[in-house]
């Protein structure tokens, strides 16, 4: 007798395999979607969906194309999941146009033109010896986007001959002005942190809270053409990964005794991060909140857009790669996964105009620059 055709046909065991591991990874989306507004010092382990967002984002994608293949009423899953978090897309991939030669070499006079590069002390990444190896090739590089503000995190200086940085920026690319908040200095170095400006500095200071070394967050008011706006510089606490969790990331080893006590360490590395960071982006917020004037925020928050310290700072407050980003945003390019960490953000004085990641591997980071219109 004919099988009726109205009847479901049932899943054998290697399907229903399948779906299992397809509604395992919905919930792991979903949760991912949480991440932004559950701060880690309440319940810290909601921040690791955040960070596994976009191979979530890609797993459910396969799902998809698998159901498509071989049953689609269950592609619909994963489907729904992702459709859920369209915005959370937009926050990873800019659907603007690039930005044109012709823009990035002659900068419009009336614009704002801020640029972040977290330049690892001048340093080729893990070098050890004392040359400033990618200094005069980041100096040029910054350079050739003519910014009127520059913010530097892992910033690097002597204070006396060729390497004295400041000097450099004065004479290089004709930034006048600066305030430079050391992390710590003696008679022959001090690294930190730094603004440059074109323009005249007429205040700065940092924010006093929950400083971590260099991971700290410093401002600067800046008059250009009679309107005073403050730039934030700022750096959230990093992983503080060592040589020995970047092999393991890359290279687990074969014994199980080694592969957990790796995972424990850089599990507490993580957490401890995601909590510092969510203070800072709190103190951060607070201090904002009593700025008379409008502010420019950008610098390595060392975190993904889905996540409760971006998501805390921004809040409110224009996105300069979401206005005006093109393609994936990734802008660390270091061992760990590559992943969006740094970021312009701007009050609603400023229009943004123009956005731009420049891939050049000078340090573990990409810089980033942004046009602004102060209305």
């Amino acid at each position: 007798m004919a099988r009726k055709s109205g009847r479901k046909e049932r899943l054998g065991f290697f399907s229903k395999a399948v779906l299992l591991a397809n509604i395992s990874a919905v919930v792991g989306l979903l949760l991912s979607y949480l991440a932004p507004v559950i701060n880690p010092q309440v319940f810290w382990p909601i921040a690791f969906f955040g960070i596994a967002y976009l191979p979530l984002l890609v797993i459910n994608s396969l799902f998809v194309v698998y159901w498509l293949m071989k049953n689609p009423r269950y592609a619909v899953v994963s489907f729904l999941a992702i459709l859920l978090g369209w915005s959370t897309l937009n926050n990873h991939f800019g659907f603007s146009g690039k930005v044109p030669e012709s823009v990035v070499a002659s900068p419009d006079t009336a614009h704002i033109r801020l640029l972040t590069y977290n330049v690892h002390f001048f340093r080729a990444f893990e070098q050890k010896d004392t040359e400033l190896t990618i200094r005069t090739e980041a100096m040029r590089l910054m350079d050739s986007v003519s910014p009127d503000v520059i913010c530097i995190q892992e910033y690097y200086t002597r204070q006396k001959g060729k390497y004295n940085m400041a000097k450099e920026f004065e004479k290089k690319i004709g930034m006048a002005y600066h305030y430079i908040s050391p992390t710590a200095a003696n008679d022959y170095e001090a690294y930190g942190m730094a603004i440059f400006s074109r323009y005249p500095i007429v205040a700065s200071g940092y924010v006093p809270d929950h400083e971590y070394g260099v991971n700290r967050i410093i401002y600067a008011d800046i008059e250009k053409n009679g309107s005073i706006f403050r730039v934030y510089n700022v750096h959230l606490r990093s992983f503080g990964f060592q040589k020995e969790d970047y092999d393991f990331i890359n290279s687990p080893s074969k014994t199980i005794e080694k592969d957990a006590a790796s995972t424990k360490r850089i599990g507490a590395r993580l957490k401890r991060a995601f909590t510092a960071r969510s203070a800072q982006a709190e103190a951060l917020r607070e201090h904002s909140r009593t700025c008379k004037t409008p502010y420019l925020i950008a610098g390595d928050f060392n975190d993904t857009p889905l996540s409760y310290a971006v998501n805390k700072v921004s809040s409110g407050l224009r996105n300069a790669f979401r206005e005006k980003g093109h393609g994936w945003g990734v802008t660390y390019n270091g061992d760990f996964p590559n992943f969006q960490i740094d970021y312009i953000l701007s009050t609603g004085d400023f229009d943004v105009s123009h956005y731009q990641i420049i891939k050049a591997k000078l340090s573990d980071h990409y810089p980033v620059w942004a046009d602004f219109r102060l209305d």
